[in-house]
C-alpha cells in the first residue's frame, strides 16, 4: 500500500492485545491469516475490523496501527495470491516444453490454487476495481501475469502448435475461466480441485489445438514435467 510519503511498509511491534499480551514481533502474518478465513466465512462485506481485530486478540485501536482499513488488509492478502500464479507461469516457462503442454500445466495448477484459497477472488476483483490506487500493486502484477500468460499463446501460434488467436485476449478468456471455476467450486463440489482443474485444462488446451493434434500426447507432455501428475 502506499501513503503521501511513499510506500508504508508493515509496522513491526508497540501495540497490546486486547488481553494484554504484548505483540511480539510482526503480527501481518496472523492478522492476514484471520482475514482469510473470515472472508472466506462472511465475505468481505461482511467482514468488520472489529470482528478482525476479536479474531487475532488485538483491540481495534492496535489493529488499525498495523492496516488503517481493511481493504489494506484485503490489498495484502490478495497480493499474496498473487505470488501464486506469478510464480507458477514463471517456473513453467523456465521449464520449457511445448506451448500447449505449458498452458495445460498452467491452467490445471492455477484452478487448483484458486480453489484453496480461502476468498472469492471476483468479490476481491470488484472491490479492487473501486480502488485503483490502494490496489495498484494488484492491478500491476495482473497485468504481468497477463503478459506472461499471452507469451505462451503467443509462441504456440507462432510455432504452428496452437490455433490463430489473439493471444492477449485469449489470456484474459483463460484467466476468467478459471476464476470462474473457483467461484462456484466454493459453493460445494463433488469433484475434487485436482479433477477440476484437469477438466478445464482439456476443455481450455482442446479448443486451441489446430486440427489433427492430439490433447492425449499434450496432457502426457505436462504430466511428464509435472511430478505430481505422473
Amino acid at each position: 500500500m502506499t501513503s503521501d510519503d511513499g510506500p508504508r511498509a508493515p509496522r513491526r511491534a508497540g501495540r497490546p492485545r486486547a488481553d494484554a499480551r504484548p505483540v511480539v514481533g510482526d503480527p501481518t502474518d496472523e492478522i492476514l491469516a484471520a482475514t482469510g478465513r473470515l472472508i472466506g466465512e462472511l465475505g468481505i462485506g461482511g467482514t468488520a475490523m472489529s470482528r478482525i481485530a476479536a479474531e487475532v486478540g488485538l483491540k481495534q485501536s492496535s489493529l488499525y496501527y498495523y492496516f488503517r482499513r481493511k481493504e489494506e488488509i484485503v490489498a495484502a492478502l490478495v497480493a499474496r495470491a498473487n505470488v501464486v500464479p506469478l510464480e507458477l507461469v514463471r517456473t513453467i516457462v523456465a521449464q520449457g516444453g511445448s506451448a500447449p503442454a505449458q498452458l495445460y500445466r498452467f491452467v490445471r495448477a492455477d484452478v487448483i490454487a484458486l480453489c484453496a484459497l480461502p476468498f472469492d477472488i471476483n468479490e476481491v476483483h470488484r472491490i479492487a476495481a473501486r480502488d485503483t490506487e490502494g490496489f495498484a500493486s494488484y492491478w500491476k502484477e495482473r497485468a504481468v501475469l497477463e503478459r506472461r500468460l499471452a507469451g505462451i499463446l503467443r509462441s504456440g501460434v507462432r510455432a504452428g502448435d496452437l490455433r490463430t488467436v489473439d493471444p492477449r485476449l485469449t489470456a484474459l478468456t483463460i484467466l476468467a475461466n478459471d476464476e470462474g471455476v473457483q467461484n462456484w467450486f466454493r459453493l460445494g463440489s463433488r469433484w475434487s480441485s485436482r479433477a477440476v482443474g484437469v477438466q478445464l485444462a482439456d476443455l481450455v488446451v482442446s479448443g486451441l489445438l489446430p486440427p489433427g493434434s492430439d490433447l492425449a500426447s499434450v496432457a502426457a507432455e505436462a504430466d511428464r514435467l509435472d511430478p505430481e501428475f505422473r
